[in-house]
């Protein structure tokens, strides 16, 4: 008898510590914080699978598949893929599959005053790299994009290895539109985008294919269901933990999220959805307070686990870049501490001299209704408005002023409108290859006025 002993404690041992058992401990009190840490945490790798699957999987996907480009011309309201759409920098998307073999990106040389760039991220939002204007000039460049666990010899003729921590990578690729003609210059550059599989790019024979996913479909508007868990336990799988985040992996196991975690209880599910609205009611709260988008958009390192900015920034505007690249200013309330509504009020904002954007490349605001967040239908068909602007005027005194408003401020004034919605509108600035004033935040955005 005495000789069973031991194996009877570790058999024991081994059930305590079994995730089924483990989670019957969990409370619904405590499910639900987890829930919402969970949810946070997940947020991006399930939005960022939206525009993955809408873009490069779903039967009417709109680039072909993984390593096609899907080149755009200038954002209009019809665009819903992302939200916050920029208007200055045509967008080039593309979805990588790397389980196979890595592939190599090229970028064309182009002319000096032109502003590029190719970011790429992985499905947990991180922003890997920059390719382009800041990171390398304007002439020229290759790269490698591989998978997490990829260890092999950089090719001749790559300058460097981008990996992420999933085995997808996702790229929105920015090129300058200097002025409304020049699109056909835009676009000639976004067909000298180069994607490869590295056996074609080294003239060698293909790998073996990676095997076939049975896709998730995406449903719109999961991410405030119940099914968002689903996505979150259905997506885990194509990425590689990373040792950062292993306290909040451990908190999910107990409640059903990861791999060979036992599916909980109706009462811990409910419990789960209540702490993913906990979370999503908040990031919106913080969506119209004070907030720092230099802390949205990063690397791992620089994120160094702060998962809430990381998931605000997915809900204000996926894709956003990194500050080197560019800076962006939320401005949620007019100078008089009010959140901003065309229907209401009229809006007008002056840069002093002094006071304008100090940038190397430039600057725009962008105009988005509330709350989706996407661009606005106006009589002049402008999105956005800034230092590209044609016809932008700039006073005597070397001040700019600009209009915010759903009517017409005026003949004299419209070079300077920025149209809004009849309704709560949400405008952002971007600065492109942002001063060392912005970087170091002793630039500061005036205030936008409520005028009559």
């Amino acid at each position: 008898m005495r000789t069973l002993l031991p194996s009877i404690l570790a058999l024991t041992l081994m059930l305590l510590t079994s995730p089924g058992l483990a989670q019957s401990k969990v409370t619904p009190d405590e499910a639900r914080a987890i829930a919402k840490e969970a949810y946070i945490f997940n947020y991006p790798l399930v939005m960022y699978y939206r525009t993955m699957y809408l873009q490069a999987i779903a039967p009417d996907n709109k680039s072909g598949g993984f390593g096609k480009w899907l080149h755009l011309g200038t954002s209009s309201p019809k665009d819903t893929d992302i939200v916050t759409p920029n208007n200055d920098s045509p967008y080039s998307y593309a979805w990588l599959d790397l389980r196979a073999e890595p592939w190599v990106l090229t970028v064309p040389k182009i002319e000096k005053n032109r502003f590029y760039t190719s970011q790429w991220d992985d499905l947990w939002g991180f922003v890997l790299d920059n390719p382009g204007s800041v990171e390398d000039g304007n002439d020229g460049v290759s790269v490698l994009l591989a998978a997490p666990t990829w260890k092999g010899e950089l090719p001749k003729g790559v300058k460097r290895v981008i990996q992420g921590d999933t085995e997808f990578l996702g790229t929105l690729t920015r090129t300058q539109l200097l002025e409304p003609s020049d699109l056909p210059n835009v676009k000639k550059i976004q067909e000298e985008y180069k994607l490869q599989p590295l056996s074609a790019f080294l003239g060698n024979p293909a790998p073996e294919a990676a095997p076939a996913i049975d896709w998730k479909p995406w449903k719109e508007g999961a991410e405030t269901t119940a099914e968002f868990w689903d996505y979150v336990n259905f997506l885990l799988p194509l990425t590689t933990p990373n040792p950062q985040d292993k306290p909040v992996l451990d908190k999910m196991a107990r409640i059903g999220l990861g791999a060979n975690a036992a599916k909980p209880s109706a009462e811990i599910q409910a419990a789960m959805q209540q702490g993913a609205q906990d979370a999503l009611a908040e990031l919106k709260k913080a969506a119209t307070g004070q907030v720092d988008p230099a802390l949205f958009f990063r690397s791992r390192a620089d994120t160094k686990g702060d998962y809430e900015n990381r998931a605000l920034g997915i809900l204000m505007g996926i894709f956003g870049n990194v500050k080197k690249v560019s800076v962006y200013f939320s401005v949620p309330k007019d100078g008089s501490g009010e959140l901003f509504d065309g229907s209401k009020h009229n809006y007008e904002i002056t840069f002093t001299k002094d006071q304008i954007p100090p940038v190397k490349n430039f600057w725009s605001w962008t105009m988005y209704k509330l709350p989706e967040r996407l661009l606005v239908d106006n009589p002049i068909d402008r999105y956005s408005i800034g230092s590209s602007t044609p016809g932008l005027k700039t006073d005597t005194d070397g001040s700019i002023t600009l209009y915010f408003s759903a009517k017409s401020p005026g003949k004299d004034k419209e070079s300077n409108w920025l149209p809004a919605p009849e309704g709560p509108f949400w405008p952002v600035l971007r600065t492109y290859g942002p001063g060392e004033a912005i970087l170091d935040k002793t630039w500061k955005v005036p205030p936008v006025k409520q005028v009559k």
